[in-house]
Parts: structure tokens; C-alpha cells; sequence
């Protein structure tokens, strides 16, 4: 009974701690950052570039630039922030679409179909200069795998 026991209690103090700790949301910074970087990696042409086209001269205006980026992903971080992962998601999707629509269309269809697994990257972006935010988010969210 003894060796049972200390089986079963190997057992579940293994299962504690290989079992992964519940999901945290990402701080604010953290998370602008992280989808600053996934959007601008797809970046084809104009790497450089803020999210307004333009490119910085300097290393003061390239970091102008980077904190623009960051900045441009608050509203879907604060989603995030709230436990709205799903929503923010989408949000953030939608941001780096509009973004990338203007400033690399190529660019644009690969973020929706690789990072975000899309199933109609190429018409999304084709479209996204003629929807309005809510219809482009729509159109996200119905093209997209749930996670």
C-alpha cells in the first residue's frame, strides 16, 4: 500500500510540474512591441518605414518611428489587457492590415496568410483600402482560425 501511494504521489507531483501555468496577459509594452515586430517582419519593400510611409533619416527618426509602430498596436493591446484576446486579436490583425495595405500590399496578403493563418489574405488586402474598419475586421475575423 505504501509503495502505491508514493507511485501515486510521484505520479501527480510529476503532473504538477510539467502541466503549464494558466495563459497571463502580456503587459502593454510587451505586447505592442510583439505585434509592431510580426507586422513590420512582413515588410517587403520600405522595411525602414514608420507606419505613416515615411522613412527616417536618422537614428533619432528611426526611433520615432519604432515607438509610432508600438503605439499604432495600443487599442488591440488594451483589448488584451482586458482578457478580450480573441477580440484583440482581430484588432491587432486589423491594424497591421491597414497599415501594410498602404505601405506593401505583397507584404500585406503574407501577414494575413502566414502569421495569421488566413484563408483570403490576398482579397482582404486588396479590399482593405475600400472597407470601413468594421467591415475589414468582419472580413478578418471570418477568414482566420479561432484560438
Amino acid at each position: 500500500m505504501l509503495k502505491k501511494t508514493a507511485l501515486l504521489g510521484a505520479f501527480l507531483g510529476a503532473m504538477a510540474w510539467f502541466t503549464p501555468a494558466p495563459a497571463q496577459a502580456r503587459d502593454l509594452d510587451s505586447c505592442q512591441t510583439a505585434w509592431s515586430q510580426a507586422v513590420r517582419s512582413y515588410l517587403t519593400k520600405n522595411r525602414k518605414a514608420g507606419p505613416d510611409g515615411k522613412v527616417p533619416k536618422d537614428i533619432d527618426e528611426a526611433e520615432l518611428a519604432a515607438q509610432a509602430w508600438a503605439a499604432t498596436f495600443r487599442s488591440a493591446c488594451q483589448l488584451e489587457a482586458g482578457g478580450q484576446k480573441a477580440e484583440a486579436r482581430v484588432e491587432a490583425a486589423a491594424i497591421g492590415v491597414e497599415v501594410l495595405a498602404k505601405l506593401d500590399p505583397r507584404g500585406c496578403a503574407r501577414f494575413l496568410e502566414y502569421y495569421m493563418q488566413s484563408t483570403r489574405g490576398n482579397d482582404i488586402c486588396s479590399a482593405a483600402g475600400t472597407m470601413d474598419s468594421a467591415e475589414l475586421r468582419r472580413q478578418i475575423e471570418s477568414s482566420i482560425p479561432r484560438k
